[in-house]
């Protein structure tokens, strides 16, 4: 506890950042360059992030000695997921799906969401999940004039909507009590944030 408090008094602090020890520098740097040769207004950054009803925050505060009581539903509705893209730091084409993402999920989410919205020659960045890669996805970027570039493996770090998620999911959370359903909450936050 004393190296602890001598830690803190020289001004360090104990957030820690992870990163995956699979990935491979030279594919990041690569694709760094390749991100450099782009204006930023141009990079559209995608996602998706899920949430289920039972997610609360893990603490409270209450009087010292006193344990902080909280209630929360007992009944499970399934895990809601998020589909968003992020552009010059705002959110566009929020989408909800209940259950899991698939390809099916994201092309509908591509097509009518997010085409609609892009203009020739931006760039859409995405991760490499399954769902992503195949199907019509890169054809339909392509049709609207527009670049796709994979993350290289195990860099979610690069993808600049992955700092909304926490964000975001901490805003859900506090509607939580306002609406009788996740996606609600959901789909209120999202509406607000885009």
């Amino acid at each position: 506890m004393a190296q602890s408090h001598e830690v803190k008094k020289l001004g360090s602090g104990e957030k820690k950042t992870y990163g995956y020890q699979e990935r491979d520098e030279v594919k990041r740097q690569i694709f760094r360059e390749q991100l450099a040769t782009h204006e930023e207004e141009v990079i559209v950054y995608v996602d998706e992030a899920g949430m289920d009803n039972r997610e609360d925050y893990a603490y409270g505060w209450n009087e010292r000695g006193q344990r902080f009581h909280a209630l929360k539903s007992g009944r499970r509705q399934g895990r809601v997921n998020m589909i968003a893209a992020l552009c010059k730091g705002q959110l566009m084409a929020p989408f909800t799906v209940v259950g899991s993402c698939n390809r099916t999920v994201f092309e509908i989410w591509l097509e009518t969401c997010l085409i609609p919205l892009l203009k020739p020659g931006q760039v859409v960045v995405m991760d490499n999940a399954t769902f992503h890669k195949g199907g019509r996805i890169e054809q339909l970027i392509q049709e609207a004039d527009c670049e796709l570039l994979y993350l290289p493996a195990y860099s979610p770090d690069f993808n600049r909507i992955e700092r909304c998620w926490s964000w975001l999911k901490s805003r859900i959370r506090k509607q939580l009590d306002q609406f009788e359903y996740l996606r609600d909450a959901m789909e209120h936050v999202l509406g607000l944030a885009s």
